[in-house]
C-alpha cells in the first residue's frame, strides 16, 4: 500500500480543522492524551452517514478508493465504517504511529469482512497493543488496551463492552428490548453482540471487495435504501446551536446572541462530554443515547435540517439523497 496517500503535513492541517491546538506538541509529550482528543474531536466532526453514498447514480457507485477516503476525511464529509477507519488508519500512520487493519463482520449480517478495525501496536512498548475503532457509528472514545479485555465503558449514554468471545474479540452493548431496534445476538442477560474481529493484522485492502455488499448492491445494503447519520459533538455545542435545552431549564429556542454568551469557553471539540446527534430517516435524535430525545422531520424541511445538523456534508449530496429516500418510500407504497 502506498504510504504517501496522506501526507504528515495533510494529517497536521486535519487536526487543525478539528480543534486541536498545539497537537504536535501534545504528540510529542502526551501521546496518550493525543489520541484521546483526537477520538473525541473525530467523532464530533466527522460523520458516520450514507447520504453521501445514496446520492451517488447507479452507474457510478463502487467501494470508494484511499484517495477518495483521504478526501472525504480532510473535507470532514464523512462516510461509512471502511471510510472512517481507513482515514483512521492512515492519519495515525501519517502521525508516526505503528498500526495495522483488522478484518471484522456485524454480527447479524449474512455477509463477512463488511467491518474493519484498527489496531495500534507498540504504543508504550512492544506488544502493547490497542484497539481503535471510530467507524461503527456508536460512540468510541478512548484506546482499549487488548491485554486488558474485558473492558467496559459508558460513553454518550451507551454503555458497551470489548471482550474476548469464541476465538474472537466481540464488541456488546448493554441495550434493553425497548432501547434495542433490531434483534441482536444476545449473549449475557442484556449484554448483545454487535460486531466481532480477531486479531490477526490483513491489508488494509482486504475488505474492498467484501464491500461491494454495503456500497453497490442495493438489495443487501440498508445504507443504499434509508437515511442514516451520526455524531458526537459536545453538549455544550448542541446547546449553543439549540438543539438541547440550556442548563436550568432554558428553551433551546434562545437567541443566537444568548447561546454565544452560553457557550463562551467551550470553543472546540473537546470541552464538554460527547452526545449523540444523529437522523435515522426523518428521526432527528439529540441527547445520550439511553435517553435521546426523538423528533419527527417533516418532509419538506427534512434536508435542510440535516444540512444544520451535518454541515460537513456538501449540500447537494443531501438534497439528492433526501430525494432518493422519498421517491423509495412512494414506490414502496404505491406498487405499480
Amino acid at each position: 500500500m502506498a504510504t504517501d496517500v496522506l501526507s504528515r503535513a495533510q494529517a497536521l492541517s486535519f487536526l487543525a480543522k478539528i480543534g486541536m491546538k498545539d497537537a504536535e506538541k501534545l504528540l510529542r509529550e502526551e501521546p496518550r492524551k493525543f489520541l484521546s482528543d483526537l477520538m473525541k474531536a473525530y467523532q464530533a466532526h466527522l460523520p458516520f452517514q450514507c447520504l453521501s453514498l445514496l446520492a451517488q447514480p447507479l452507474e457510478e457507485r463502487h467501494v470508494p478508493t484511499q484517495e477518495e477516503i483521504v478526501e472525504a476525511g480532510m473535507s470532514m464529509e464523512g462516510g461509512l465504517c471502511f471510510t472512517l477507519n481507513t482515514f483512521m488508519y492512515l492519519l495515525l500512520r501519517a502521525l508516526g504511529f505503528k498500526v495495522d487493519v483488522l478484518d471484522g463482520s456485524f454480527s447479524l449480517s449474512c455477509h463477512p469482512h463488511t467491518h474493519m478495525v484498527v489496531l495500534l501496536r507498540d504504543l508504550s512498548a512492544p506488544g502493547d497493543n490497542y484497539i481503535v475503532d471510530i467507524g461503527g457509528g456508536f460512540p468510541f472514545f478512548e484506546i482499549i488496551s487488548v491485554k486488558d479485555l474485558p473492558v467496559t465503558r459508558y460513553e454518550a449514554g451507551l454503555e458497551y463492552r470489548y471482550q474476548h468471545l469464541n476465538g474472537s474479540v466481540v464488541r456488546l452493548h448493554r441495550m434493553t428490548r425497548e432501547v434495542s431496534e433490531r434483534g441482536q445476538i444476545e449473549v449475557d442477560g442484556d449484554w448483545t453482540q454487535i460486531f466481532h474481529f480477531d486479531l490477526n493484522p490483513v491489508d488494509a485492502n482486504f475488505s474492498r471487495p467484501y464491500m461491494k455488499m454495503i456500497y453497490v448492491e442495493e438489495g443487501d445494503s440498508d445504507f443504499l435504501r434509508s437515511i442514516r447519520a451520526v455524531r458526537y459533538p459536545p453538549e455544550a455545542a448542541l446547546i449553543e446551536e439549540g438543539l438541547l435545552p440550556a442548563p436550568g431549564g432554558e428553551e433551546s429556542g434562545s437567541s443566537a446572541g444568548d447561546r454565544r454568551q452560553e457557550k463562551e469557553g467551550v470553543e472546540g471539540s473537546l470541552k464538554g462530554k460527547p452526545t449523540m446527534l444523529g437522523f435515522r430517516d426523518q428521526t432527528l435524535i439529540v441527547g445520550p443515547m439511553d435517553a435521546a430525545a426523538k423528533t419527527k422531520v417533516e418532509e419538506d424541511v427534512w434536508a435542510t435540517r440535516i444540512k444544520e445538523c451535518f454541515p460537513t456534508i456538501p449540500s447537494a449530496k443531501v438534497d439528492v439523497a433526501v430525494q432518493k429516500v422519498m421517491e423509495l418510500e412512494r414506490q414502496k407504497n404505491n406498487p405499480v
